[in-house]
């Protein structure tokens, strides 16, 4: 991928290896390397995104160089990143720099309760437990990682279903609240046991499900035994796929299809639960939990 891109980079125009820095129309400079991220980029989403032909791609260009000002370090990418994915109305996509994404939060960013942005602060972990009735509790958070870590997180979603199951769990809840963005085919490979059995399941969903965790959803999606419960996703269920421009250090991320559900019916907005229960979010105490209360009393009548 890195060869490719190489070639890529030299048909969009970027300069030689050993120009430190490059002048653009608004008067600034970027040095070598930022350029390379920015042409890397619009070269991948004229080739990839979904809405590829909506932009002016000349102006795109000149309109990221003067948002990156400056910038001589990949880390101050944030706006000119921002601008790129406003240019195809990617949401879910972003340029990835060693670990940190760096996106379009979209014109109006979904509100978050407290209780979801105090729980995001602490960064992602997988949470289960036993709740009453043999009902099995399973938290998933986004997973951004390379494809080295695929193996490791399916296999951890599938040993905590096993766990579960072991203690008695006969009944889910999966909780998909804090899943946003990252890869998808770990978490759907570690969720096969829950996918591919009849055990009754409620969804949990909320403005933080996003991107991976809409897809997963939709893999729910058309399974008898299943209910979502919540309040309305993101609307940034598009397959994303990661174009390395230096292996798992600087990716492009984009929005490249629709998510389907197993009866082929495509989800191009944000998924709508069907009981909304707006609010009452609580991370650290389930028995307070309003969502996790009313998955209780849905499964309890099951």
């Amino acid at each position: 991928m890195r060869k490719i891109l190489f070639g890529l980079v030299l048909m969009a125009g970027v300069g030689s290896a050993g120009q430190r820095a490059v002048d653009h129309k608004a008067g600034g400079r970027l040095t070598d390397s930022v350029r390379r991220v920015i042409d890397s980029s619009i070269v991948l989403l004229r080739t990839y995104a979904l809405h590829r032909d909506r932009p002016d791609w000349e102006y795109v260009r000149e309109r990221a160089y003067e948002l990156a000002g400056q910038a001589d370090r990949w880390e101050e990418l944030g706006p000119a990143a921002a601008w790129l994915f406003e240019a195809v109305g990617d949401r879910q996509g972003g340029v990835l720099v060693n670990g940190r994404m760096f996106r379009w939060e979209g014109p109006e960013p979904l509100y978050l309760s407290e209780a979801l942005r105090q729980e995001l602060a602490k960064g992602p972990s997988v949470v289960r437990q036993l709740l009453p009735g043999g009902v099995g509790y399973l938290r998933i958070p986004g997973m951004v990682m390379d494809s080295a870590g695929y193996e490791q997180a399916a296999r951890s979603l599938a040993d905590s279903i096993r766990v579960l199951e072991a203690a008695g769990a006969r009944k889910f809840i999966v909780d998909l609240r804090l899943s946003g963005g990252g890869a998808v085919s770990p978490v759907i490979e570690g969720l096969s046991p829950l996918l591919d059995k009849g055990s009754p399941v409620v969804v949990l969903t909320g403005h933080g499900t996003s991107g991976v965790g809409e897809r997963v959803a939709i893999a729910f999606k058309g399974r008898k035994h299943t209910w979502f419960i919540g309040e309305p996703t993101a609307g940034n269920a598009t397959g994303t796929v990661c174009h390395w421009i230096e292996e798992g250090r600087i990716g492009v991320v984009i929005g490249e299809d629709v998510a389907v559900d197993r009866k082929h019916r495509s989800y191009p907005g944000n998924l709508i639960p069907d009981e909304w229960v707006p609010g009452g979010d609580d991370l650290s105490d389930r028995a307070k939990d309003k969502k996790v209360q009313a998955a209780l009393q849905r499964l309890g009548m099951n």
